[in-house]
């Protein structure tokens, strides 16, 4: 028995304790490679899944066909789009991935107009962002304004001459780019005006500018990559080739140069390749790569890096740049995984919720109130809003098909003092109470209050919101 115990004691700890140190070494540097490849992997696999011909994806909420076009969204966000990400039900998107290596293309955007029956400008804005998820450039209200033009997005260090109408934006960090347009959307009468907005929404070559019926752009044949939550095992397996073919094609800044090189001899960076690693290193580098992405949803989940005010979290202000500000962790865990891209906060702040008033996590098997005092209301110059989510980070099926509420609802009751109360729950509140009911699910939630164009108290993060209550 003690030879045996002693036998079986070496090999558990050879096999799991004491491995090889080529796979630790492998395994402890990879882990971090991990958490700065991220977004690479991920915008490896929405730009092959949203480039889908439309029949294949099966679901006109879910972007397809979006390869050096737009695609737009022809309905506000709803629980039927799976894809996470925390959608907005507030704007209806349209979504590009779009090729900038060999020549400038150009963004038109028409005159988006006025709210119905106001002289406020309607919100829009198309946010640009790397292949690293990171912001570099805005077209829209806030920046540009509404009265419509023409934008060029340049190669990375691109010398030319574009036409005198077209105005150059900071030239695109990465050839390939991200560009994700929102135009809001006043109520579902309001649906047929958007979509002929964003019908005038064009993207040309500079080649083919001018002409009246221009080519589609040229992009090259992008790969097929596994789904993290239906292939789990196919998508570790092919982590690190899909990320080093995604920073071969799209080279990181060169600020980043120490932490590429410091990644070499685990092979991974543009033109790297981890099948030359030796068998017990690429044994570490696959349980990195699964260890990388358990931190990843974890660090998510806590909520890493935010400020806590009354159980809602301020992301940290690099969000939208968060790789520029060398946070790779925040980038990856919450920029990334947590929304694809991230607004800069001077155009929208995202609060999230998941813990009530006495810090416990929120359940839809309860009941909660919002309340916010006349003077402590949201401010936000274009529009501000709360919506819900279950924990896929998808919005929320209910028979009212009703996913968010903020000051453009209808129906809502302030209070008599011009307080607002807000209630969450799975089952119907009181019955004067239903047209500021958000229905939750019958599990955990949580909720993100979206501040568009915010105060500068919300962006400076010293406005405090109410907390949620149970009741």
């Amino acid at each position: 028995m003690v030879v045996l115990f002693v036998a079986g004691s070496t090999y558990i700890w050879n096999t799991y304790i004491n491995p090889p140190w080529e796979e630790e070494y492998a395994y402890t540097k990879g882990t971090q490679a991990a958490v700065y490849t991220f977004p690479y992997f991920f915008n490896s696999y929405l730009r092959w899944a949203w480039g889908q011909p439309a029949e294949v994806v099966g679901n006109d909420r879910l972007p397809s066909d979006a390869i050096n076009t737009f695609f737009h969204a022809k309905q506000l966000m709803d629980a039927t789009y799976r894809d996470g990400g925390s959608p907005n039900n507030d704007t209806m998107y349209s979504i590009t991935w779009a090729y900038v290596k060999e020549e400038p293309l150009i963004i038109s955007v028409p005159n988006v107009g006025t709210i119905p029956g106001t002289d406020e400008p309607r919100y829009f804005n198309f946010q640009l962002s790397g292949f690293d998820s990171d912001n570099f450039a805005y077209i829209g209200t806030r920046t540009t304004g509404n009265q419509g033009g023409h934008y060029a997005i340049t190669p990375p260090r691109w010398q030319g001459r574009l036409p005198e109408n077209v105005e150059r934006l900071t030239d695109a960090p990465t050839p390939w780019i991200f560009i994700v347009g929102r135009t809001m959307v006043t109520g579902p009468e309001d649906i047929p005006v958007v979509r002929q907005i964003q019908a005038r929404y064009k993207l040309t070559t500079l080649g083919e500018w001018g002409k009246e019926h221009s080519k589609r752009p040229f992009s090259p044949e992008i790969r097929a990559v596994a789904d993290l939550r239906e292939e789990p095992r196919k998508a570790i397996d092919s982590y690190w080739s899909v990320v080093n073919e995604a920073l071969s094609e799209n080279p990181p800044d060169e600020i980043d140069g120490p932490i590429i090189t410091l990644f070499q001899d685990i092979e991974v960076g543009p033109g790297r390749d981890v099948s030359r690693l030796s068998p017990a290193m690429g044994d570490g580098m696959q349980r990195a790569a699964m260890r990388g992405l358990q931190i990843l949803r974890a660090a998510n989940e806590s909520n890493y890096g935010a400020k806590l005010v009354n159980g809602w979290t301020y992301l940290p202000h690099s969000m939208g740049r968060a790789g520029k500000e060398g946070d790779f962790l925040l980038r990856a865990a919450v920029q990334s995984l947590g929304g694809i891209v991230a607004n800069d906060p001077e155009e929208a702040v995202y609060l999230v919720v998941m813990v009530d008033g006495n810090g416990d996590r929120l359940n839809g098997k309860n009941r909660y109130r919002l309340r916010f005092a006349k003077e402590n209301l949201p401010v936000a110059k274009a529009f501000w809003s709360v919506t819900m989510y279950d924990m896929t980070r998808n919005l929320t099926s209910n028979d009212l098909d009703r996913y968010s509420l903020g000051d453009r609802s209808r129906g809502l009751k302030y209070d008599q003092d011009g307080g607002l109360t807000l209630y969450f729950s799975h089952r119907s509140p009181a019955k004067e109470n239903m047209g500021n009911w958000l229905p939750a699910p019958d599990d955990q939630f949580y909720c993100i209050l979206r501040a568009y164009l915010p105060s500068q108290a919300i962006v400076d993060q010293t406005w405090e919101p109410s907390p949620l209550q149970k009741y």
